[in-house]
């Protein structure tokens, strides 16, 4: 058994959330910018007849420029509310096109009060030489019955701009070892008994097996995944994350 823990996961313990600016040993550094787009006129005056967009996001500086531009892209591809087609379209689009979609609404339906919105903001949760790991969280509406909110991951090698996964960080056969653990850390955040059943518990597994998502992300503190609104349960039972903690599953890290 492994009683110290390796070097890439004594470098995801020891950084904490990289602030504004913050160097890493790659001398790379960022700066949070905010892109919005709203009605004509502004939303000030008359929140209720009005559409904005706003994202808040983190600008690399000390990457390669086609990293750069690929996670620019991802990020992209992640503040579109799941639109299908916003695919492959900037944020800066994105959000034009929404705002002219309220217009639009407006036109057609001038008697129907409320504005629509969409907030997202992107955070730098770990910032290493090997892996740079962020969380999307975005919060809209868009004259449906309730909004929406959602938190999603982006992990890249900051090297190369390729996809950081799981299999980067944990030893081959590490499947088994990291459900179990994921399973135990789902009990306890929703307070169920170690053989308590999901799906009488309205949890949506299939076989009433739990199974980790691929929507996860790397903190100081360990691993985190993330289950959205209607992904395993109805909208009332809301999201839920985990985290599983880098000592828990010390003996299959890399």
């Amino acid at each position: 058994m492994r009683h110290l823990v390796p070097a890439v996961a004594l470098a995801l313990i020891a950084v904490a959330c990289t602030k504004k600016g913050e160097k890493t040993g790659r001398v790379i550094t960022f700066q949070n910018k905010t892109f919005r787009v709203e009605s004509p006129g502004g939303c000030k005056t008359d929140s209720l007849q009005c559409a904005f967009y706003e994202v808040t996001y983190p600008v690399f500086t000390g990457l390669d420029t086609a990293v750069a531009i690929q996670l620019k892209r991802d990020i992209d591809g992640t503040v579109s509310m799941g639109n299908p087609e916003a695919e492959g379209k900037a944020m800066e689009q994105i959000g034009a096109e929404f705002v002219q979609d309220y217009e639009d609404f407006r036109k057609e339906s001038p008697d129907v009060p409320g504005g629509w919105y969409y907030k997202g903001h992107v955070t730098v949760e770990t910032l290493i030489d090997t892996l740079l790991s962020l969380s999307v969280h975005e919060e809209y509406y868009a004259g449906a019955a309730h909004g929406s909110y959602g938190v999603y991951y982006i992990n890249v090698n900051p090297r190369t701009g390729a996809e950081f996964t799981l299999s980067h960080l944990l030893r081959h056969g590490y499947q088994e070892a990291l459900l179990k653990a994921g399973e135990k850390a789902f009990r306890h955040v929703r307070s169920l008994a170690d053989t308590a059943s999901l799906n009488a518990n309205y949890f949506e597994f299939a076989d009433d097996k739990f199974q980790l998502n691929q929507n996860y992300g790397f903190k100081k503190e360990g691993i985190v995944f993330y289950y959205n609104n209607y992904e395993i349960a109805a909208f009332a039972t809301g999201p839920t994350e985990i985290l599983i903690p880098y000592e828990e599953i010390k003996d299959w890290l890399k």
